[in-house]
């Protein structure tokens, strides 16, 4: 069952129980006064559709189809969207339309408060922009795999307005490339756990191609992973070979420049001599496209000329075989430089 159904099957389940105990001549036990400690994010979009974590005590003490949750300001509330009840100190909020520029408090009522009802000191500001409720990335396991495997994502923000999962995507993002929940669905605000897809060849065991992962929710654009999800074969086999090391200087006018040197203890020089480099541009929906191309001379150096276009650029040594006999090296990856 999916995050999304999940609060409406326990929101039925808890009316079930309140009118048992209505039959039974029964009350529901006392419970504390709810708090409210936190709220995070403190902004969001004055559109809707962030998810707002409430944080203190008391959320489960009723069954959350006898709860209120309302965003105040100037004494006016307005219904949330939707929300669920996590734990009793974890509650779960999506944000109506609400006015840009205005700030507002967390109100929750039940039965077992007073109208009306219970605020929070936290406030929570409606902007024009993403605010702080734009989803991020930090980090994915594993880093390679194959269709079928579940790859856990964590980060920020990443619940959808509905109070399930974001959209996950795989390069190259297209709706074959939907990364499904787990079953059961075990998404949270900062962690996704979801199946690499079979991509668009179906039964060909080819998910998808290397690239960043994507998460959308209903605030922003999509967001992407800074490293790529890797895809075999035989990108998740451990290569041999010789390992080399590339850098890369960019000026504004768009003149790359850099060295290839071995790594090795006794320098392995012919991974370095005469090899192909190419200068990388990011994409804009992830990946990289070559913006110029060189040949090291005998020292490892080479220079090349891109357009000066702005963006990120790296400088790549792909894996090449030299020598006879035949000597490996290892692909080599320079650090990322910007032209703005």
């Amino acid at each position: 069952m999916s995050l999304m159904k999940r609060p409406i099957g326990r929101r039925v389940a808890g009316v079930g129980v309140a009118v048992a105990l209505m039959v039974l001549g029964l009350q529901a036990p006392a419970s504390a006064a709810v708090t409210i400690t936190a709220l995070s994010p403190t902004s969001g979009p004055a559109a809707g559709g962030c998810v707002v974590v409430a944080t203190g005590t008391g959320f489960k003490d009723f069954p959350a189809a006898q709860m209120t949750v309302e965003f105040v300001t100037g004494g006016v509330g307005t219904p949330a969207a939707d929300f669920f009840p996590i734990s009793d100190t974890t509650l779960w909020v999506t944000t109506p339309g609400l006015a840009a520029g205005s700030s507002y408090t967390l109100r929750v009522d039940n039965p077992g408060t007073t109208d009306p009802g219970i605020s929070s000191t936290a406030t929570f500001l409606a902007t024009t922009g993403s605010g702080g409720c734009a989803p991020t990335i930090t980090s994915f396991t594993p880093t390679c795999g194959v269709a079928g495997d579940v790859v856990v994502i964590t980060g920020t923000n990443l619940i959808a307005a509905s109070l399930a999962g974001g959209e996950v995507r795989f390069s190259p993002y297209d709706v074959d490339n939907i990364g499904d929940p787990t079953v059961p669905d075990v998404a949270d605000v900062t962690s996704l756990s979801v199946v690499v897809p079979s991509g668009n060849e179906g039964a060909v065991f080819h998910p998808t191609a290397d690239g960043p992962i994507s998460v959308q929710t209903d605030v922003g654009t999509a967001v992407f992973s800074t490293t790529s999800f890797l895809v075999p074969p035989p990108d998740c086999v451990a290569p041999t070979g010789h390992t080399r090391a590339i850098t890369l200087k960019l000026k504004k006018s768009g003149k790359a420049s850099g060295v290839v040197s071995s790594t090795e203890t006794t320098p392995f020089t012919a991974c370095a001599n005469a090899v192909p480099v190419k200068i990388q541009k990011k994409k804009k929906g992830g990946g990289w496209k070559t913006a110029a191309s060189a040949t090291t001379s005998d020292t490892g150096s080479y220079s090349a000329t891109t357009k000066g276009k702005p963006g990120k650029y790296r400088a790549l040594a792909p894996a090449t075989t030299v020598g006879t006999p035949a000597a490996d090296c290892l692909k080599a990856k320079s650090a990322t430089r910007t032209i703005k």
